[in-house]
């Protein structure tokens, strides 16, 4: 008998894929629109990206690799596994945006830091101040891990929330084939 690989780390490979490929296309979009800083309505479809994708492959994963059935733990590790797979890949295309296709992303990021800082009256010396310290959060490396890390985090909230609504366990009392919501 020919031995499978772990069919929750393919499946979440698969939604991380598809996530991961969704936000790079909003993201893209934006960039060509011309886009530096994203209003909140590009926000809110990026968040809508990734609820929908972890609800999407959680649902397809629960019904038809666990027959109809998940806990409320595996639905949170699979929905955070498809999106640190989807950050992975976010982090990736972040890294070849800021070092290959616009490498004067950091410098229209801190100009934009900037103006928003003399419009709120802020003096010179802590305008100064204030943009150092976001050369040092800038680098094309720390964008990098944030962007991973930011996922993750992102991903865990939001399967914290949707696992709620995706779990449906196996009755103990009932046959094998009755589940439970």
């Amino acid at each position: 008998m020919e031995k499978q690989g772990n069919p929750m780390l393919k499946h979440s490979m698969n939604y991380g894929l598809i996530m991961g490929v969704a936000l790079i296309i909003l993201s893209l979009i934006t960039y060509l629109a011309g886009i530096v800083k994203p209003p909140f309505w590009v926000s809110i479809i990026n968040y809508a990206i990734i609820i929908g994708i972890i609800v999407w492959g959680t649902k397809k994963y629960r019904d038809e690799v666990l027959e109809g059935a998940i806990t409320y733990g595996n639905a949170l590790g699979f929905g955070v596994l498809i999106t640190l797979f989807a950050g992975v890949i976010v982090a990736v295309f972040t890294y070849i945006q800021i070092t290959l296709i616009d490498p004067d992303f950091v410098s229209k990021m801190l100009a934009i830091a900037e103006e928003e800082l003399v419009k709120r009256g802020m003096p010179d010396e802590q305008i100064e101040m204030a943009i150092e310290m976001q050369k040092k959060f800038m680098s094309p490396l720390i964008m990098t891990i944030s962007s991973l890390l930011g996922m993750v985090v992102m991903g865990f909230i939001f399967s914290l929330i949707t696992s709620i609504f995706l779990k449906k366990e196996k009755s103990s009392f009932a046959g094998d084939s009755e589940v439970i919501e």
